[in-house]
């Protein structure tokens, strides 16, 4: 005998830790069971993380966890919550992703259902793990997949928006997957159970994230590049006609900007922050202009250099969109946009020579994410807005 009534699903309260190699950033957010209301960042705190001047892996793994701890501390103390789930997003270095290009191909046309789809996709994640197992054979740690999506699919050359139960010669399954350390998710896990009890914790990583919150709220353009400045490296997505086609990273971030400042000019780290703050008010000497200057210009290039390094290892046949969504900080923010938008090397790789800068604020988000209190922090609200399509089930 059936109910004659459904159960309400209840709304979850779920914490998200912004994990990267600069901050760590926990936000308390409201999640909709029915998607009667959009999230909600009720609560939010940071913790910085020191540059690691002699970028020593395990001093930064250190640090990192230490910040952990101090900010599930310090959002404790703004409340009390019954989290549901706790999402940890990470940012590199401590993720590794790639794209995987499925193929499947008769020579008389078939039926592809769901069941096959299924098979095709479990098949290539078998493969997956079985050539990690042998290519990080002689480390430590391994690595394990802490998510795989499925970007799009394509029947006899051409993409669906439905291709199951539809009859083709051929299937094409774009996936994207990532993958970190046992050992650092058994070590976040267990610093994070310190202090939030029994709550299943469930990984991600912020450059799917910030695809599916880009491609959710911006319509046009559908091919363009993802780039994030905000810590030891700066990680690079390629999306063409929707899909994410690429993801990888190189190390000159926004840490890497400053640890040049403070070696070269042999200051510390305040100072350089300080003094780069008031060059980009145009509020400094013109003895310290004079130095900084050059400085500057020659971190620009170096930076334009190991990005033109990087994307050089794509396929050829791979043209780079010429419009940029960018995450980083306020505080480097403006000066990278100039950057991509005057630098000559990264201007020569782009299609058509030229280069639009999008910025992902915050603001703009707000209706697809709400914030309770506080400033509108772009980084945990991508993170929300992907959290929603996860539990949708619609962000494939």
């Amino acid at each position: 005998m059936r109910f004659l009534f459904k159960t309400k699903n209840k709304d979850k309260v779920v914490a998200i830790f912004d994990i990267g190699s600069s901050s760590v950033t926990v936000g308390i957010v409201k999640m909709s069971a029915d998607n009667n209301f959009i999230p909600s960042i009720i609560k939010s705190a940071r913790s910085e993380i020191k540059i690691n001047k002699d970028n020593n892996v395990s001093k930064l793994l250190r640090e990192t966890l230490d910040a952990i701890t101090f900010s599930a501390i310090e959002i404790k103390k703004m409340g009390h919550w019954k989290i549901d789930e706790i999402y940890c997003v990470l940012s590199s270095p401590w993720y590794i992703s790639e794209t995987r290009l499925i193929k499947h191909t008769k020579d008389k046309y078939f039926y592809f259902n769901q069941k096959l789809a299924d098979d095709l996709v479990k098949e290539e994640l078998l493969k997956v793990n079985e050539s990690f197992s042998i290519r990080y054979d002689k480390l430590r740690t391994k690595p394990k997949m802490i998510e795989h999506h499925i970007m799009g699919m394509s029947l006899n050359g051409y993409y669906v928006d439905n291709p199951i139960n539809k009859m083709t010669k051929s299937v094409e399954i774009n996936m994207f997957i990532s993958m970190s350390p046992i050992i650092l998710l058994e070590k976040i896990k267990n610093t994070i159970e310190k202090n939030f009890y029994r709550s299943p914790i469930k990984f991600s990583s912020f450059m799917m994230d910030t695809y599916v919150a880009i491609r959710d709220k911006y319509i046009h353009p559908n091919s363009y590049i993802i780039l994030d400045i905000s810590g030891e490296m700066t990680d690079v997505g390629i999306v063409l006609n929707g899909i994410l086609k690429a993801s990888l990273s190189f190390p000159f971030g926004k840490k890497t900007f400053f640890k040049y400042m403070c070696t070269k000019m042999e200051i510390e780290l305040r100072d350089a922050e300080e003094i780069f703050g008031l060059y980009c008010k145009n509020d400094i000497s013109e003895n310290y202009k004079k130095e900084i200057t050059p400085l500057l210009k020659s971190i620009e290039n170096s930076w334009g250099e190991a990005f033109i390094e990087a994307v050089s290892t794509l396929p050829r046949n791979l043209v780079l969109p010429n419009t940029i969504f960018l995450t980083a900080d306020n505080d480097i923010k403006e000066w990278f946009v100039t950057v991509l938008r005057t630098e000559e090397h990264i201007q020569k790789v782009l299609e058509g020579g030229k280069c639009s800068v999008v910025t992902l604020d915050g603001p703009e988000f707000l209706s697809m994410c709400s914030v309770e209190e506080g400033t509108c922090d772009p980084f945990l609200m991508v993170e929300a807005i992907a959290v929603m399509r996860k539990n949708e089930k619609k962000y494939v």
